[in-house]
C-alpha cells in the first residue's frame, strides 16, 4: 500500500486550489483544451465571477462529494474528476473525469480512477459506482470498459451538440467487480 494514498505511480489527487479556479474558467470558455468535444452543449458566454462563485462552492461541497485536480508526478495540473450524487443511505455514487488533451493516453484517467474507486468502495464504504459517457467520446467509452465497468443502458438520443443529437451511454461497476480487478492490500501481512 502507498504510503500517501492519494498518490498513484503517474499521479496525485489534490484538493482544488485557488489557483485552479482560473484554469478551470478558461477551459469552461474553451473547451477544446480539455475535452475531445465540446461539452453535451455550446454555451452563451457568461458572467465569470458567477462561474468563479459556483466552482469556489463546490469546492466547499458538504458530504461525499468532492471535486479533485489531479497532477503528474511533475506537479502539471492534468485535468480533474469529480463525484456527485453520492447517496450513502444506499451506497451508490457518480463521478466525472476531465484529462487535457495534451496528457491523453498517458494512463492519468485509469490512475485517477482507481484511486478514487478505492477510497469511495474501501473507505466510505459505497457499494456501486454509476458513471454516464456521451456516445460520440469513444476514447471514455473504451477507458471505462478495459477498468471493468459493465455497460448498464443507453439513452438514445437525449444529447444535442453542434448539430447533431447522441446518446447516453451508462456503466456500473460494483464493489465487489472492482475487488477482482484491484485486490485489496493484505495489511494483516503488512504489519509483521
Amino acid at each position: 500500500m502507498n504510503a500517501n494514498f492519494w498518490r498513484g505511480d503517474k499521479i496525485r489527487l489534490r484538493a482544488v486550489e485557488q489557483k485552479d479556479l482560473e484554469e478551470i474558467m478558461r477551459a469552461i470558455e474553451e473547451p477544446d483544451s480539455w475535452l475531445e468535444r465540446a461539452d453535451d452543449h455550446i454555451y452563451l458566454p457568461s458572467w465569470r465571477e458567477k462561474e468563479r462563485d459556483g466552482l469556489a462552492s463546490q469546492r466547499e461541497r458538504a458530504g461525499n462529494s468532492c471535486l479533485l485536480m489531479i497532477e503528474n508526478a511533475a506537479g502539471q495540473v492534468v485535468g480533474n474528476i469529480a463525484t456527485f450524487d453520492c447517496d450513502p443511505r444506499v451506497g451508490t455514487f457518480k463521478y466525472s473525469i476531465v484529462i487535457k488533451r495534451p496528457f491523453w493516453s498517458q494512463g492519468y484517467a485509469r490512475e485517477a480512477i482507481t484511486i478514487l474507486l478505492r477510497y469511495y468502495f474501501r473507505e466510505l464504504r459505497y457499494q456501486k459506482c454509476t458513471v454516464l459517457v456521451y456516445s460520440f467520446n469513444e476514447r471514455s467509452l473504451r477507458l471505462h470498459e478495459r477498468l471493468g465497468f459493465q455497460l448498464e443502458g443507453r439513452l438514445r438520443r437525449t444529447v444535442y451538440t453542434n448539430g447533431t443529437f447522441y446518446d447516453e451511454v451508462y456503466y456500473g461497476i460494483t464493489c465487489e467487480e472492482f475487488d477482482q480487478l484491484d485486490p485489496k492490500p493484505d495489511l494483516t501481512a503488512m504489519a509483521q
